[in-house]
């Protein structure tokens, strides 16, 4: 059996890399372990997980206003449609797959995956839309919403507002977990859960009522989403904010990894790395992790006493991992994995 996922890998996203990770665990499991996979991504080259039964292809298209990317376009598009006439599913698995606009600088896919939805229905081939979330700011994107999701194999979301969506355009939908939850297999079904704050007002007065005396402590912040950004001091804000966080937290002869889950290539605003590297200390008690596979590493083999966790996937494996966080709240998504945490566990 082929099975072709269209992936969200070229952002340099740990969260997205091993959404990848699990959902191919979880197909090979449901179907059988000799099935190949061909992934497409904007990143094939470079890929974080890797098995001898996964391709990886470049999407099409890529980049098309870009005159240099003609003749790579040309190769993609042949390539695309050589994939999809020998598949035998098409999964579409991607954490932000619809959206029609948001914080960072990346453009709408909309039309994008309309093509490719109508390109696989062409080939008369069975669609599987695999624990997506939508992004849907604007209610004049349904219809292009609807082209995308109707007559789909089977669709699961990852939150009850996508579900929701779906459910107003008559197309129905299972919320499931993150994939993520799926690294291990003996799960712990207690909850590390210390407290919940909400980005905009979280400050060092959160940890005093904490016992983090001789800890390491992780930061796994994004950029701009400790203050409300509503006026031009909102950066300046933040910045204060996460200097009297780190002085506190080496006041207290504590120890601060800054753990970066985006090392974007283009986008400034979601690179992790670039945002929480200009908070480093001549101080042997702070550093920061250079690559997604070290960043993975420290969850892994917990190295780390507690997470300050706002990226939503440093919730999920500080949770998976059984690594005390506390959670800093910036979106409705992370509310509602919040709730999900407090509803299934201890």
């Amino acid at each position: 059996m082929i099975i072709s996922i269209f992936a969200s890998i070229w952002c340099q996203n740990i969260g997205d890399e091993l959404i990848l990770k699990n959902e191919i665990k979880m197909l090979e499991e449901e179907y059988w372990k000799d099935t190949k996979f061909i992934v497409f991504s904007y990143d094939y080259k470079d890929p974080f997980f890797e098995k001898s039964n996964i391709t990886y292809r470049d999407y099409f298209p890529i980049w098309i206003k870009k005159a240099s990317n003609f003749f790579k376009n040309v190769s993609n598009f042949f390539s695309f449609f050589s994939v999809i006439w020998k598949s035998d599913l098409i999964v579409i698995g991607w954490w932000w797959i619809i959206y029609d606009n948001e914080l960072q600088s990346v453009k709408n896919p909309l039309d994008s995956w309309i093509f490719r939805v109508k390109t696989v229905k062409f080939f008369m081939k069975k669609v599987r839309f695999f624990a997506v979330w939508l992004n849907i700011k604007n209610e004049s994107n349904y219809k292009k919403v609807k082209q995308i999701f109707s007559n789909a194999w089977k669709i699961t979301v990852r939150d009850n507002y996508s579900s929701n969506l779906l459910n107003t355009l008559w197309i129905e939908s299972t919320i499931v977990r993150d994939p993520v939850f799926n690294e291990l297999t003996n799960i712990d079904e207690r909850s590390y859960l210390l407290k919940s704050v909400e980005s905009t007002v979280f400050s060092c007065n959160d940890l005093d009522d904490i016992d983090l005396e001789w800890k390491k402590i992780a930061i796994a912040f994004r950029k701009w989403y400790l203050s409300d950004r509503s006026s031009n001091l909102s950066l300046q804000l933040e910045e204060w904010k996460l200097n009297e966080l780190i002085n506190f937290i080496l006041k207290k002869w504590w120890e601060v990894i800054l753990l970066p889950h985006s090392f974007h290539k283009t986008d400034d605003l979601a690179n992790d790395y670039n945002f929480l590297s200009k908070y480093l200390r001549v101080n042997e008690k702070i550093r920061i992790i250079n690559s997604m596979e070290e960043v993975y590493k420290k969850y892994i083999y917990k190295e780390m006493d507690i997470c300050l966790a706002m990226r939503y996937h440093s919730i999920v494996l500080s949770q998976v991992y059984w690594i005390p966080y506390i959670w800093v709240s910036y979106s409705i998504k992370t509310d509602e994995l919040l709730e999900d945490i407090k509803k299934t566990l201890k």
